[in-house]
């Protein structure tokens, strides 16, 4: 990893077995893509700990937008400079499940992102 990780907690004090899910989720991610320019994530508990609430994760992946399929302009995506940002999103009872869910989220939409043209291993 080239660039720094950014994990943001709200509603809760840091989660290290959160921590440690983001990063080996992370790890795996950048199997498939180890061009990430940027990414940072944010992890939401729930404000009451009552039946049916929900931990929301949101992922902001920076990717150099020369990998995109289909320029910005198409798109009607913004370009800062050259890095493009993807942005996903989940929810889950658990955390740690939910940022699970976020990140096979991301890379569908990064295999969406590249046309599925860029593959690294």
């Amino acid at each position: 990893m080239i660039f720094p990780l950014q994990i943001e907690f709200q509603n809760t004090q840091p989660i290290e077995s959160v921590k440690f899910r983001i990063r080996r989720e992370l790890a795996e991610f950048e199997k498939f893509y180890n061009r990430l320019v940027s990414c940072r994530v944010e992890v939401e508990a729930p404000k009451d700990e009552h039946s049916g609430s929900v931990s929301k994760v949101r992922i902001d992946l920076g990717v150099p937008s020369k990998d995109a399929e289909t320029p910005a302009e198409l798109r009607g995506a913004e370009v800062k400079g050259d890095t493009e940002h993807l942005e996903v999103s989940a929810q889950g009872k658990d955390a740690s499940m939910a940022v699970h869910a976020a990140f096979n989220d991301a890379r569908r939409r990064l295999k969406e992102f590249t046309g599925d043209s860029y593959k690294h291993h």
